[in-house]
């Protein structure tokens, strides 16, 4: 399997305790090499991540994370996400031509199952595999994309480098950040979706990229919120398997807790599980992060969790499903016109 992370070095220590993680969990694989993006991580975390997959006798190689105002010709605001969530788009010439197809997967993840019958599947035709977000048609709009296609999730993505090289789809890419820029409501995970055709994504099992909103919302709840159809997500058994026997649990930004699991405070049923990793990896006395959210946020957070789910369901239906699309396509739309 040949796996690849992007990460700066403020991300090196969920990097490696993913790492631990997946090569914990796939261990009767015969070939396992790791590759990281890399966005300036210092020596020390180097030296601990490789200390990592040695311990589980695997290949670990650092690659260059690609310079995207040389790319595109300017700096992209990227608010809450980090620069090297872009290094994706360019792994097919980051990576040997000998690695045919890649595996990304975010650092804010852990792997709690085997990736073998992921890294199976047929990508012949395909350029992009992953879990299909449950989104409305606005999103769809904004990244210029037919009502009912797949948006697929960019925490989890299995490209196939050999079509990404033959279709120079890496052209096409900058080509889409040159237009839209820091508009891009969702950074590459918009660019991937809105370069990609229809035919040439594959949908994935969700339990291969399980989201923090599935283990705290039901799918009813995720449905609503979203304003979502059921024939453009996944059935009800397929979520709840997901939940239930996850393979890799991605432990995203979910308003119905307002903390991730490295944060002191974080109620994920899975926290445990990350603990766990994180006690075994080479950051174990790097102690939690404080919860140094103001004041106000944090009072919205404990309203949030005690309010009923109903109204709290209306009142984001309307916010996530109507506000911030409609909001990301006046900017969208603005970028293009200027």
């Amino acid at each position: 399997m040949e796996i690849l992370y992007s990460s700066s070095d403020s991300y090196a220590f969920l990097t490696g305790i993913s790492i631990l993680s997946l090569l914990d969990n796939n261990k009767s694989t015969e070939e396992i090499n790791i590759y990281i993006m890399d966005n300036n991580i210092s020596e020390e975390n180097k030296k601990k991540l490789r200390q990592v997959v040695d311990s589980y006798g695997r290949k670990i190689y650092f690659v260059p994370m690609p310079d995207m105002k040389a790319l595109t010709g300017e700096e992209i605001d990227t608010r809450r996400w980090n620069i090297s969530t872009f290094g994706r788009l360019y792994m097919a010439s980051a990576l040997p031509e000998n690695v045919h197809k890649v595996l990304n997967i975010d650092c804010d993840t852990i792997v709690v199952g085997s990736l073998e019958p992921l890294w199976n599947t047929d990508m012949n035709t395909k350029v992009f595999g992953g879990m299909h977000e449950c989104i409305n048609d606005r999103y769809r709009r904004n990244i210029g994309v037919k009502n009912g296609d797949y948006y697929l999730n960019g925490g989890v993505v299995f490209l196939n480098l050999d079509e990404v090289r033959k279709e120079n789809y890496e052209k096409r890419f900058t080509d889409y950040i040159k237009t839209y820029g820091s508009s891009l409501a969702y950074l590459d995970q918009d660019v991937l979706n809105g370069v990609v055709k229809q035919e040439k994504k594959l949908k994935l099992p969700m339990k291969y990229n399980t989201l923090s909103i599935y283990f705290y919302a039901t799918y009813e709840q995720v449905l609503k919120i979203r304003r979502g159809k059921k024939e453009d997500f996944y059935s009800k058994e397929e979520y709840t398997d997901a939940i239930n026997a996850p393979v890799i649990v991605h432990f995203t930004t979910c308003f119905l807790d307002g903390l991730r699991p490295w944060i002191v405070g974080n109620k994920h049923p899975l926290l445990q599980r990350f603990l766990e990793y994180k006690a075994r990896s080479p950051w174990a006395d790097v102690p939690l992060a404080a919860d140094n959210r103001s004041s106000l946020i944090k009072l919205r957070t404990k309203l949030i969790r005690h309010c009923p789910r109903f109204i709290l369901c209306s009142v984001a239906s309307v916010l996530h499903g109507v506000i911030i699309p409609n909001r990301n396509y006046k900017k969208m739309k603005r970028r293009v016109e200027r």
